[in-house]
């Protein structure tokens, strides 16, 4: 199998979605909903062939809360709200 590194877009963010240890999570239906208000302000902001906004099963971090993980940097985002979402744009606003 031929392996393709190529990709159109340059960041790729994983929301954790699901967790598997429902004890240590936050809202599992309020991650869902962050990761489609982020989404929405991705494509709303950016070109959104350049970014990617993806549910991600568990981080293993559920004890801090909700998490979101910008790739190719390796940028973690924890205890994600809907404040927290614009400290995550403005992130990638300056991030090049």
């Amino acid at each position: 199998m031929e392996e393709n590194n190529k990709t159109s877009f340059t960041k790729h963010i994983f929301v954790c979605t699901k967790c598997t240890n429902d004890n240590h999570c936050d809202d599992l239906n309020y991650a869902s909903d962050l990761r489609m208000e982020l989404k929405s302000r991705v494509k709303t902001e950016f070109n959104t062939k350049d970014i990617r906004v993806n549910a991600a099963g568990c981080l293993g971090v559920c004890n801090e809360g909700i998490h979101a993980v910008i790739y190719p940097e390796n940028k973690w985002f924890k205890k994600l709200s809907k404040e927290s979402i614009e400290d995550l744009i403005s992130h990638l606003k300056s991030s090049p």
